[in-house]
């Protein structure tokens, strides 16, 4: 019986080039463990409007789940763990692309470590709670226009009409006195495993809690929250760690010395996605302000 489920999320918003990138990567770096792929389909008519999909897939041994796009790419991960009976999961989000050989092999063994209940490719120590605190001190310096200028600018700097809204209905509750991020996010440094390329056990995630997840912010609690994930797992009285390039896993005090994500050249980097690839194309002082947000004053960009 295989024990070890891979499962990757495709979603039909992306279009296809995010995963032909994943799947290039699966098949030109072996995992080193046996294992089932199996593709979410999220978005697509089930059966249908994936033709692109399966020409790429031809030969490509896989089983699939069809599931709306309703909800953010957190939900889809704890349908297949419903669904599946594997004993251990393994999570690669839509923009995961695989950079070593033996990559689950080395997932595996970490989480089959001694107290440990959670493994990533990346971690991060970035509170938003303590980002708000530091922006608050910066606009305070600021006039009124210059102020307005940059909540429009950021309120506008991501994708999707429900984001903009929220940001901009946080924006003015917060100057309000209305909404405070301290009382959803811990204050730096915030542990967290990244879910773009996480490890567990199953019978570890059925004891996860996890709500329904619509707007963006709350995909954003759940992975860095005070209820997050990982917190999650360390009330359970149990370990998370980060698995870097090289095999070696690191607690989570030490992450910041993984150079997997956000800190120096990410030579470690087992997983790579968006936010990695937004980092390694940054100019040097959006990767100066990058890593300080990950590592605050345990950042190394160079």
């Amino acid at each position: 019986m295989v024990e070890v489920g891979v499962v990757h999320l495709v979603r039909k918003k992306n279009g296809i080039a995010p995963f032909e990138k994943f799947l290039a990567s699966y098949l030109e770096h072996p995992s080193g463990l046996p294992h089932d792929l199996v593709l979410i389909f999220k978005g697509f008519k089930s059966g249908r409007t994936t033709d692109a999909h399966d020409r790429l897939l031809t030969g490509v041994p896989h089983k699939r789940l069809y599931m709306s796009d309703y909800g953010l790419d957190l939900a889809p991960y704890f349908a297949a763990v419903q669904s599946f009976d594997y004993r251990y999961f393994c999570f690669l989000n839509s923009f995961s692309r695989i950079l070593a050989v033996d990559w689950l092999a080395k997932l595996r063994r970490s989480i089959e470590l001694e107290g440990v209940g959670l493994v990533g490719a990346t971690g991060s120590y970035e509170s938003f709670a303590t980002n708000y605190l530091e922006r608050k001190l910066m606009l305070s310096a600021l006039g009124p226009v210059a102020r307005l200028r940059w909540a429009v600018k950021r309120a506008i700097s991501d994708s999707g009409p429900q984001l903009v809204a929220l940001r901009l209905a946080v924006g003015l509750l917060g100057r309000v006195g209305l909404s405070d991020p301290g009382r959803y996010f811990p204050p730096f440094p915030n542990y967290h495993i990244r879910t773009n390329a996480f490890m567990a056990l199953r019978e570890t995630l059925t004891r996860v809690r996890v709500w329904k997840m619509v707007f963006k912010v709350s995909g954003y609690v759940f992975e860095s929250g005070r209820n997050s994930l990982t917190n999650q797992i360390l009330r359970l009285g149990l370990r998370p760690l980060v698995v870097a390039r090289t095999g070696e896993s690191f607690e989570k005090e030490q992450w910041h010395l993984s150079n997997t994500f956000r800190q120096s050249a990410q030579e470690n980097l087992l997983v790579a996605d968006n936010q990695t690839d937004a980092y390694a194309q940054a100019d040097g002082e959006e990767r100066i302000k990058l890593s300080r947000q990950a590592w605050g004053p345990f950042a190394r960009p160079f």
